[in-house]
C-alpha cells in the first residue's frame, strides 16, 4: 500500500533540512482494505450494474468525451497524433492520458473498457489514500469521513465519465500529503521524500493542465522546506514536457495548447477569464468561510502552508472550471476539504459534525453520482446511435459531438465544433458565420452529411437539406439537446441518407430514441 510507513515530509519551521519530520500514525492495512471494499469496490460494482441496466447491456460512458481520447489513442498507437489519420489535431485536454491508453489499442472491442478499468483502480487507491489521511482517528469516524468524502466528491461518478479525472484526483490526494497538517506531534528522524509523492506532484499537471494550481505551490513549499533538488527536478520535468508538447503543437499549426483547452476556456481573453472567475465564485463562493479560517490559522502558525493554500485557491478560481457533470473542480475541492479537516484535527476541533454536512454543501457533485446511470443511457441512446448511423452510411460525416462517431464509424469525421479540426476551431473562435466556412471545409474533405445540434449552428449553410432527426425520448442529463438534426449537402446525398434512415428506424434497439424522416 502506498501509505505503509509513509513519513509526513514536512521539516520543522526552525529546523535545518536534515531535521526530523512529523509523521502519520500508520493505519492498519486491514482497516484500509475494508474502507476500499465498502466505499470503493461495492459502489463501483453497484453503479456498473445500474449503468448496464439503463444501457440495455451496452456499457457506455456518461459523456461522449472519453471516446475522443480513445480515438486519439488508437491513432497514437499507429504513430499519428490526431482523430483522423489524414490530418493532425489536438482534441485531448490531457497530455498524458491518450498515451496511457495507446498501448491497449490492440485489445479490439475491449479497448473501450480500458478507461473504466484504470479509473476503477484510481478510485480504489484514492479511497485508500483518503482513509490513511485520517489515520489516528477512531475507526468509526474515520470510516464515516471516508464514505462522506467519496460521496460528496463524486468519486464513483468520475469513474464512469471515462475521463482522466479519477487519475487526476488520485494524484492530487498523494501530491498534497507534504502540506497536510498532521494530527500527532511526534518526530521521526528521516529526510526521505517518498518517490510516489514527488511522482504524483510531477505527473499531476501533465494529466490535466489545472493540476499546476496544486503542483506549483506544493513544489514551492518543498523548496522552502529544504527539498530543493526534488523540487527543481520535478518542476524541470513539468516545464520540459509542457513546453515541448506546446512546441510540437505549434510546429504543426495547432497553436500552443490543445484545441479542447482553447475551445472551452477562451484563454487569453479577459472577458472569458472574468466570466470564469464569476462562475466559480457563484458556485463555490461559500468556500470563502472555511478558507478564511484555514488561512487565518496558517498565517499565525505556518506561513509556508499559508502560501500553498492561498496560491492554489487563487489559481483555481481564476483559471479552473466547474461543472461539466461534476468533474472539473473535484481535485481542488479534495485539497480544500483535506486541508481544512486535518487543520481542524490539529487544533482540536470536532470534525465529524461538520463533515456530515458535506454532502449538502457539495450537492452539485452528489447529483452527478446519482444521475450516472441515466447519463450513460443518454450517450447510449444518442451519440452511440449517431455513430451507428454514420457507420451504416459508410461515408465521411460532419458532427459537433466527435467521440463515438470518430471511434466507431470507420470514416473521416469532421468536427465542426473544433476539438478535432484546427480549421473549424479557428473559424468558430473568430466568430465567422458558419455559412461562410462550413461548405468549403466540408467540400475539402469530401463530406456530404452533417449530424449536428441545430441550435449550435443557427447560421448553418442554406444549401444544407434537412433529411431527418434522431430524437432522444428520455430526460436529458448529459446530452446537450434532445434532437440531432441530420443534413445532406445535395439531393443525391439526401436521398441516400433518407433511405438509410428508414432502414435504421426499422432496426431500432430500444424505446429511448427514435428517428423522424422529413
Amino acid at each position: 500500500m502506498i501509505f505503509r510507513n509513509v513519513i509526513q515530509i514536512e521539516r520543522a519551521r526552525q529546523a535545518p533540512p536534515t531535521a526530523a519530520h512529523l509523521a502519520y500514525r500508520p493505519a492498519h492495512a486491514r482497516e484500509t482494505a475494508i474502507a476500499v471494499g465498502l466505499f470503493g469496490l461495492l459502489p463501483f460494482v453497484a453503479m456498473l450494474l445500474l449503468v448496464l441496466g439503463t444501457t440495455h447491456g451496452n456499457f457506455t460512458y456518461t459523456l461522449d468525451d472519453p471516446y475522443i481520447h480513445l480515438a486519439l489513442a488508437r491513432n497514437l498507437w499507429h504513430g499519428h497524433y490526431g482523430i483522423n489519420a489524414s490530418e493532425l489535431s489536438a482534441p485531448s485536454s490531457s497530455i498524458l492520458w491518450p498515451f496511457l491508453l495507446a498501448p491497449f489499442a490492440t485489445l479490439g472491442a475491449a479497448f473501450e473498457y480500458v478507461p473504466l478499468a484504470i479509473n476503477a483502480v484510481c478510485l480504489f487507491a484514492t479511497v485508500a489514500v483518503i482513509h490513511r489521511m485520517f489515520a489516528g482517528m477512531p475507526a468509526t469516524p474515520r470510516y464515516t469521513i471516508t464514505a462522506l468524502l467519496t460521496l460528496s466528491l463524486n468519486l464513483v461518478g468520475l469513474v464512469f465519465t471515462g475521463m482522466e479525472h479519477s487519475l487526476q484526483v488520485l494524484l492530487t490526494a498523494v501530491a498534497i500529503l507534504p502540506v497536510l497538517p498532521v494530527l500527532r506531534k511526534r518526530f521521526e528522524a528521516t529526510a526521505t521524500l517518498p518517490f510516489h509523492v514527488i511522482a504524483a506532484i510531477t505527473l499531476l499537471p501533465l494529466v490535466r493542465y489545472e493540476g499546476l494550481a496544486i503542483s506549483v505551490p506544493v513544489l514551492a513549499f518543498l523548496f522552502v522546506r529544504g527539498y530543493r533538488r526534488e523540487a527543481i527536478v520535478s518542476m524541470s520535468i513539468i516545464g520540459v514536457v509542457m513546453v515541448g508538447f506546446s512546441l510540437f503543437l505549434y510546429a504543426n499549426g495547432l497553436g500552443l495548447l490543445p484545441s479542447s483547452v482553447m475551445a472551452k476556456t477562451g484563454l487569453g481573453q479577459t472577458a472569458a477569464l472574468l466570466a470564469n472567475l464569476r462562475s466559480n465564485l457563484v458556485i463555490y463562493g461559500f468556500l470563502a468561510i472555511p478558507l478564511a479560517w484555514v488561512l487565518r490559522v496558517l498565517w499565525r502558525t505556518d506561513r509556508a502552508r499559508f502560501g500553498v493554500v492561498l496560491a492554489a485557491s487563487v489559481l483555481y478560481f481564476l483559471f479552473g472550471r466547474n461543472g461539466w457533470f461534476g468533474r472539473y473542480e473535484v481535485f481542488y475541492l479534495l485539497f480544500v476539504v483535506a486541508m481544512s479537516a486535518r487543520l481542524a484535527l490539529r487544533v482540536g476541533g470536532k470534525l465529524l459534525p461538520a463533515m456530515l454536512l458535506l454532502p449538502l454543501a457539495l450537492s452539485m457533485l452528489v447529483k452527478p453520482t446519482l444521475q450516472t446511470p441515466f447519463a450513460a443511457a443518454n450517450v447510449a441512446s444518442q451519440q452511440a446511435q449517431t455513430a451507428r448511423l454514420a457507420r451504416m452510411l459508410n461515408a465521411p460525416v460532419a458532427v459537433n459531438d466527435l467521440g463515438l462517431v470518430a471511434l466507431r464509424s470507420g470514416q473521416y469525421t469532421l468536427d465542426l465544433w473544433g476539438l478535432g479540426s484546427a480549421d473549424a476551431l479557428r473559424h468558430r473562435v473568430a466568430h465567422d458565420p458558419a455559412s461562410n466556412w462550413m461548405p468549403a471545409l466540408m467540400a475539402a474533405h469530401h463530406v456530404r452529411y452533417a449530424f449536428v445540434y441545430s441550435a449550435w449552428f443557427p447560421d448553418r449553410p442554406a444549401s444544407w437539406i434537412k433529411v431527418g432527426e434522431l430524437v432522444l425520448n428520455q430526460k436529458r442529463v448529459t446530452a446537450d439537446d434532445s434532437v440531432v438534426s441530420l443534413y445532406a449537402t445535395d439531393p443525391a446525398a439526401a436521398e441516400t441518407l433518407r433511405n438509410m434512415l428508414v432502414d435504421f428506424g426499422a432496426q431500432r434497439e430500444w424505446e429511448a430514441y427514435s428517428v423522424k424522416v422529413e
